[in-house]
């Protein structure tokens, strides 16, 4: 069966707005294909430098509809040309090529000091000290090549305290909840809005057998609240990949679940957005606030 492929490559600092409007024509899920630091499988180091991020998403070729997605797409393309770097392409592809295209693009990886990230379908020996998170992150966000899972994962072990209790809000993949376990949490709650990000979240879990750990439901914080006990004051970490919108929505739930020595690490947020998430968080409670940076993006350690 064949479908349509329809890729774009944009600046670092489009990302967000470009995956929320693909979004639009294939709820199912965008493939991010960012630059990134590899390890490949004989443990040589692979930099690819590339100022582009490429995005793509996969539309039915029969359906009468997508050639009025597509055009209406391309139209809607018009606030952001500024930052594309490659325009829309549109090719058709069988679909059981691009049902696991984007397999080809996740390599094992680095990030900070200990922790390898190794694709389920990639092979790699592991060295002293590694901390190995096996991900197979299907259509949910998470593979540890962008920026701000990097930076979340770079600060998870930075901050990691042994048998600290974790929320994940907005798991996705799993990856920084399965990251939270191997670092020796004591229990790590997962929770997002889409079930596709439940179900990875649970599937790499108990690929990394870390099942008994990582309680993963669907929900959020607020009156989406999954599990029977309230969150406040229940976290030493609170760990939240989400986006700058979200982020200022959620920022005094954010503060209200953790400990009264916790920290929340708040990430998602490209720099022109910064201002208004700090300020967000501050009003909400916020005592000390430190930013990291990646390129144009942003993680803001965060505590009560």
């Amino acid at each position: 069966m064949e479908t349509f492929e329809l890729a774009i490559a944009v600046r670092p600092n489009a990302v967000e707005a470009m995956a929320d409007l693909l979004r639009r024509y294939a709820p199912a899920g965008v493939s991010i294909e960012p630059p990134f630091d590899a390890i490949d499988e004989e443990g040589g180091v692979a930099f690819h430098e590339n100022d582009a991020v490429r995005l793509r998403i996969w539309l039915p070729s029969g359906d009468r509809q997508t050639a009025a997605s597509i055009e209406e797409l391309r139209i809607s393309l018009g606030p952001l040309a500024g930052d594309i770097v490659e325009p829309l392409s549109v090719s058709t592809v069988q679909e059981r090529d691009w049902s696991d295209a984007w397999r080809e693009h996740f390599h094992v990886t680095r990030v900070g000091e200990r922790i390898v990230l190794k694709p389920s379908w990639r092979e790699y020996e592991s060295g002293p000290g590694d901390i190995v998170v096996e991900l197979d992150p299907g259509r949910a966000f998470g593979t540890g090549q962008h920026e701000t899972t990097r930076m979340c994962l770079i600060e998870l072990e930075r901050q990691m305290e042994a048998g600290a209790s974790i929320l994940d809000v907005g798991c996705g993949s799993g990856i920084l909840s399965v990251a939270a376990a191997l670092l020796s949490a004591g229990s790590v709650d997962a929770i997002d809005i889409d079930a596709a990000a439940v179900h990875a979240t649970r599937e790499n879990a108990a690929a990394n057998r870390v099942s008994s750990s990582v309680r993963t439901m669907h929900g959020s914080l607020g009156e989406a609240w999954p599990f029977a006990e309230p969150p406040g004051g229940r976290y030493d970490l609170v760990l939240a990949n989400l986006s700058g919108r979200i982020v200022r929505e959620l920022a005094g739930d954010l503060l209200t679940a953790l400990t009264e020595d916790g920290a929340a690490l708040v990430s998602g947020i490209v720099a022109e957005q910064e201002e208004s998430c700090v300020n967000a968080l501050l009003q909400a409670g916020a005592r000390a606030l430190e930013s990291r940076a990646d390129g144009d993006w942003r993680l803001l350690v965060v505590r009560r």
